[in-house]
């Protein structure tokens, strides 16, 4: 019986995977993030029945192959890190229920997903500058993009055979080839020409950042990750449609590229915190690789 648990990171494709591709697996039976979350996240850690989960999500399944799919099991990038206890406790929740799983974890060059998140933030609501956001700790933490840590936790859990790591950078240079590979990998059995390859989420243009901002003050959503003048009903419907409709017209100027988001200080300061993480990284994927797709080391 075959389990595949795949736990992020965010920002790595992982909507996309959700809503394009695990649907489209022939030969697993695939279960979303949400309920993945309500069995495995939005339950108390020491009353967490293990046989029971594991006898509920069988009983759903078709054929007994699972493919479980949630980046908030790496807990998600904008709801703070909480020192990695989140993360290791719904780690050992999913080791206890499927202790034979296959692990599948996808990484993104840090400096690369740390633009990303701050453009999520914004569409989710966000109202802190940038570097606030960066290097305040109330929303991101720098800590939670230390790879070699989960990896090296998962595999001290699975096994290293049965976690897997992927790069997001190989999967933007060469999708079909990336998703032909995965599919040997991991024996998944898919009809590649029912995938559509049209990204499920595309970054800001730098001219409606100012209209972001304006309108996230007028709603408390993400409560505590935030500042809000007034909590003005049916704001949050004008901001989606402010990303929706007007961010894909060309007329408001260029994406936020990583180059315009981060200062060379800033690229500094990331260099030098996540450079050890990397090469200890580089003893379990590569050091070729990680060097290739511009990691810092």
């Amino acid at each position: 019986m075959p389990v595949i648990v795949h736990i992020g990171y965010p920002k790595t494709a992982t909507t996309w995977l959700q809503k394009r591709y695990f649907p489209n697996i022939k030969n697993f039976n695939y279960i979303s993030f949400l309920e993945v979350n309500k069995l495995f996240i939005d339950t108390d850690f020491f009353t967490f029945n293990a046989q029971n989960t594991r006898m509920e999500l069988l009983a759903n399944s078709k054929d007994g192959n699972l493919l479980l799919s949630s980046e908030f099991i790496t807990t998600a990038i904008n709801a703070h890190w909480h020192h990695g206890y989140y993360s290791a406790g719904v780690a050992q929740k999913i080791h206890a229920t499927f202790p034979d799983a296959t692990i599948v974890v996808f990484i993104r060059r840090q400096q690369s997903l740390i633009c990303s998140a701050y453009q999520q933030y914004l569409k989710n609501g966000g109202t802190y500058g940038f570097r606030r956001w960066l290097y305040s700790g109330d929303v991101f933490c720098s800590e939670h993009l230390y790879y070699d840590r989960m990896v090296e936790f998962y595999d001290n859990l699975f096994g290293e055979k049965q976690v897997r790591v992927y790069f997001y950078e190989d999967f933007k240079e060469d999708s079909n080839g990336f998703l032909t590979s995965l599919n040997n990998d991991l024996g998944l059995v898919v009809d590649m020409n029912s995938i559509s390859l049209k990204p499920e989420n595309v970054g800001l243009r730098r001219m409606i950042i100012p209209l972001l901002f304006l309108v996230n003050h007028f709603y408390k959503k993400p409560i505590g990750l935030k500042r809000y003048i007034i909590h003005v009903p049916g704001m949050t419907s004008v901001g989606k449609g402010i990303y929706k409709f007007i961010n894909p017209l060309p007329l408001f100027g260029n994406f936020l590229s990583e180059d315009k988001m981060l200062k060379p200080k800033d690229k500094l300061k990331l260099h030098d915190f996540y450079s050890e993480s990397n090469r200890r990284l580089a003893n379990r994927v590569g050091l070729e690789r990680l060097n290739h797709h511009g990691y810092y080391l």
